[in-house]
């Protein structure tokens, strides 16, 4: 039996465990934290029964890698999956508005959606649909140095519609500013959210946890399948030898026990364990990250009916609503990310009475800020380009990660997505 060491116990990590074994490979993983999950984790508060994320994740229904992944955890029924696309938007003064895309006739649903989306003027629907059938048709063609903002305007995108649609589906999806997140990438990312079948943009929401919901299970189906996992050690070096890995030098101790070795960390952490001429012949990038935000929000009553909403034009781009406690979610949050808490609870509170005017009298009773500085990679051109250059292996070192070149931004998706691939070049790789 062929044994994998896979470094990182991340989405990534844990998504080419899985395949790994069910295909008779012995995997064991290595962590350098005491918990599994990566950037992708929830915890309990001190003070209460309270599990709360690490930050707030969507999936959607075109998320193919991670569906399955979920279906082999034996954990779908820990989601809430959408029966067709549905977004309550929410303007200044509480005034709500629905993109509601019907489950039937796709893919004309999408035009019946637009039509409808009352936030929006008929001109700057009209333009919607526009670009949209432009993309269906392949009439909208981008450049590798064209920015989303670019593409947007140069296709009749007004400063408007920008503000009121576009920019919140762009930073939430790519965790990047406009004005720098890569066009290229962006259309891809559309296609396959709107036209890769009915139900790939259906909103999957996690009704747990996300440890509970995607870690955990997974950890119990790698153990309880003979794999070994193993946290607080922290990798510090990685030898070649003969032009293959040889050794792992960690915390504690030196493994040479290996036949295949996958790196499932990030680009940071990979340059800093191993030598200048494999990181050559990799060409593994330095990469940008940018921050997300979430204020949690306790509050004496809470009388918000739907899940989410989608706030227009606001200092935040989401609110989840928990029941217990509610989320204000802001992505690419370097504006906000270093201000302290007095201040970012009074960003909330002034939010809240702009644009949810039902929540007026109601009174915060507790928070908790979560600020994840390195959230996910910044969806620039450049990053793309340098993710392109890439390879994902050098003899029996294989490299995994949502930094790396999955035609993804950095999304839970490119995270598993990455495993399986990886896991699928191993079991066509023969070892020298």
């Amino acid at each position: 039996m062929k044994k994998i060491l896979i470094i990182g116990g991340g989405l990534s990590g844990l998504s080419a465990a899985i395949y790994l074994i069910e295909n008779g490979f012995h995997v064991e993983i290595l962590e350098a934290s005491p918990k599994l999950g990566g950037r992708t984790y929830s915890f309990k508060l001190d003070d209460k029964q309270t599990i709360i994320d690490n930050g707030q994740h969507l999936l959607m229904g075109c998320y193919t890698h991670t569906l399955d992944y979920i279906d082999k955890i034996n954990s779908m029924d820990k989601f809430d999956f959408q029966k067709s696309l549905e977004i309550n938007y929410v303007a200044e003064k509480g005034k709500t508005f629905k993109l509601s895309v019907p489950g039937k006739f796709y893919p004309l649903n999408l035009l019946y959606a637009f039509i409808n989306f009352k936030l929006l003027t008929s001109s700057e629907r009209i333009s919607i649909l526009k670009f949209f059938l432009g993309l269906r048709t392949g009439r909208v063609k981008t450049g590798d140095e064209q920015s989303v903002e670019e593409l947007l305007r140069s296709h009749g995108q007004s400063e408007s519609v920008i503000k009121k649609f576009w920019d919140n589906v762009v930073i939430s999806a790519m965790n990047t500013q406009i004005g720098l997140a890569s066009a290229e990438l962006f259309v891809e990312m559309i296609k396959i959210i709107f036209f890769s079948g009915k139900d790939s943009s259906n909103i999957v929401i996690p009704n747990t946890g996300l440890s509970e919901a995607l870690i955990y299970p997974a950890e119990n189906f790698i153990k309880n399948k003979g794999g070994k996992i193993v946290t607080s050690e922290r990798v510090i070096k990685i030898e070649f030898e003969n032009g293959k890995a040889s050794k792992v030098l960690t915390s504690k101790r030196e493994i040479i026990d290996f036949d295949y070795l996958i790196s499932a960390i990030t680009s940071d952490q990979l340059l800093k364990i191993i030598p200048d001429d494999i990181i050559e012949k990799l060409n593994i990038p330095s990469l940008q990250y940018s921050s997300i935000l979430s204020v949690n929000l306790w509050l004496s009553k809470n009388p918000l009916k739907e899940k989410f909403y989608g706030i227009v034009g606001g200092k935040f781009h989401w609110l989840f609503n928990r029941g217990e406690y509610i989320s204000l979610v802001k992505s690419a949050a370097d504006d906000l990310i270093f201000s302290n808490k007095n201040d970012l609870i009074e960003t909330a509170i002034s939010e809240l009475k702009k644009y949810f005017t039902i929540l007026t009298d109601t009174e915060i009773i507790d928070s908790k800020i979560i600020k994840e500085r390195k959230a996910t990679m910044i969806s620039d051109i450049n990053s793309i380009k340098k993710r392109k250059k890439m390879n994902h292996n050098f003899n029996n070192l294989f490299i995994a990660g949502d930094w790396t070149n999955t035609g993804l931004p950095g999304t839970i998706e490119s995270s598993v997505k990455s495993g399986r691939m990886i896991s699928e070049m191993i079991l066509s790789h023969p070892l020298k």
